[in-house]
C-alpha cells in the first residue's frame, strides 16, 4: 500500500508539471495550495511516516531554492511550489482515505442466537448447514450470525450436554468452544458434556475429533483424532486429560430415551443431575462421602422408582417430597 501510494503521488507530479490533469484536479490544487501556502514541516507530523518522509523530502529541495532565491533575488517558480503543495494535499487525502478504508473494513461485532433448554426438558436445532444438535437440560448454546457465511463453523457450548451430529463440510472446519476448550470436525457425530463443577468430556460416535485447550495464544492438543469409541476425560482444575474406550451409544442415549449414564460423579453432582432431570430441588447432605465417585446408568422412569436404584448402588437413603428430594448418608 505505501508503495503504491508514493507511485501515485510522482505520477500526479508528472501529470502536473505536464499540463495533464483536469481543470477540475488544477482547480482544487490551486485553491488548496493558495489556503495553505504557510504550512511548514512541523504541520505534517500527523501524518502517517511514510506521508512525512516523502513531505521533508520535497521540502528540503523547496529550502535551498528559497536560500537560493534570497541570495540571488531569482524567484522561485510558483509552478513548482504549486506542485510540491499539490502533492502534499495529494499525500494528505491519500492517508485519509486509506485509513478510512482501513476502519471501514473493520467487522462489525458479531451477534449471537441463543438457544437454551429448561430442566427437564430435551430439545433439538438444526443449522442451516443441516447440522443438527440434541440439547439436553440445562443446556446453553449460541451460533454467531455470520455463521453461514463465515469461513469456518463455530458455536459455543456455554454450559449443558449436546449430541451434535454436524454436515460434513471440508472447506469449512466446524467447532465447538466450550470455556477454554476447542472441539473441531469437518463431518461426525459426537457427544459433549459440559456441566459446572464436572469434567469436560467427548464421546465419539462415528468419525473423528479433535479437542484442544487454549490459554490466551498458546494451544495444547489434548487429541489430534478421536475415533469412534473412544471418550475423552479432562478436568479445568488440574488439566488432567484420560482417553478410554466407552460405549459412545450408552452415553448419548438421553437424546432418544432420556436415560441417565452416570459416570464418575461425586453425590453432589448427582444431585445436580437428578435436578436438572426432574426439574426438582436436590439437597445433599453426604459431607463424608463428598469425595467418592460411582458409576451407574438409569433408564428413564418416574424418579420414585429410579431412588430405590441409586439408594442401593451408591449407600445413601433419601426423603422425597413434592417439590425436594434430600439425599443423606445411610448410617453407619
Amino acid at each position: 500500500m505505501k508503495a503504491t501510494t508514493n507511485h501515485f503521488l510522482k505520477d500526479k507530479l508528472t501529470q502536473y508539471q505536464n499540463g495533464q490533469l483536469s481543470a477540475a484536479e488544477r482547480e482544487i490544487i490551486d485553491k488548496w495550495f493558495d489556503s495553505h501556502l504557510s504550512t511548514t514541516e512541523e504541520d505534517t507530523r500527523q501524518n502517517d511516516r511514510n506521508e512525512q518522509q516523502l513531505y521533508l523530502e520535497l521540502l528540503k529541495p523547496l529550502q535551498q531554492a528559497i536560500a537560493q532565491e534570497k541570495r540571488k533575488s531569482i524567484k522561485l517558480s510558483y509552478t513548482w511550489l504549486k506542485v510540491a503543495c499539490a502533492i502534499l494535499l495529494i499525500s494528505a487525502l491519500s492517508f485519509f482515505t486509506f485509513d478510512q478504508l482501513k476502519n471501514n473494513q473493520t467487522s462489525p461485532p458479531v451477534s449471537f442466537q441463543t438457544f437454551h433448554t429448561e430442566k427437564g426438558k430435551v430439545s433439538t436445532i438444526t443449522l442451516l448447514d443441516g447440522t443438527k444438535i440434541w440439547m439436553n437440560a440445562g443446556t446453553t448454546i449460541r451460533v454467531p450470525s455470520n455463521f453461514s457465511s463465515s469461513t469456518s463453523r463455530k458455536v459455543f457450548l456455554d454450559t449443558g450436554e449436546a449430541f451434535f451430529n454436524v454436515a460434513h463440510d471440508a472447506s469449512r472446519p466446524f467447532s465447538i468452544t466450550t470455556k477454554s476448550l476447542l472441539t473441531t470436525v469437518l463431518g461426525t457425530s459426537f457427544n459433549i458434556r459440559a456441566y459446572p463443577n464436572e469434567v469436560y468430556q467427548v464421546a465419539v460416535a462415528t468419525g473423528k475429533v479433535k479437542v484442544a485447550q487454549q490459554n490466551g495464544s498458546q494451544t495444547t492438543v489434548l487429541s489430534d483424532g478421536l475415533i469412534k469409541g473412544q471418550v475423552l476425560t479432562h478436568r479445568l482444575d488440574t488439566r488432567n486429560t484420560a482417553i478410554n474406550y466407552q460405549d459412545a451409544d450408552l452415553i448419548s442415549n438421553w437424546k432418544t430415551s432420556r436415560s441417565i449414564h452416570i459416570n464418575n460423579l461425586t453425590l453432589s453432582q448427582i444431585g445436580e443431575e437428578l435436578s436438572r432431570h426432574y426439574g426438582i430441588e436436590v439437597k445433599v447432605n453426604t459431607a463424608a462421602m463428598a469425595n467418592k465417585t460411582y458409576s451407574i446408568h438409569l433408564e428413564h422412569q418416574d424418579l420414585k422408582v429410579i431412588l430405590p436404584q441409586l439408594a442401593q448402588a451408591t449407600g445413601i437413603n433419601y426423603q422425597l417430597t413434592k417439590s425436594l428430594l434430600t439425599l443423606n448418608q445411610a448410617a453407619q
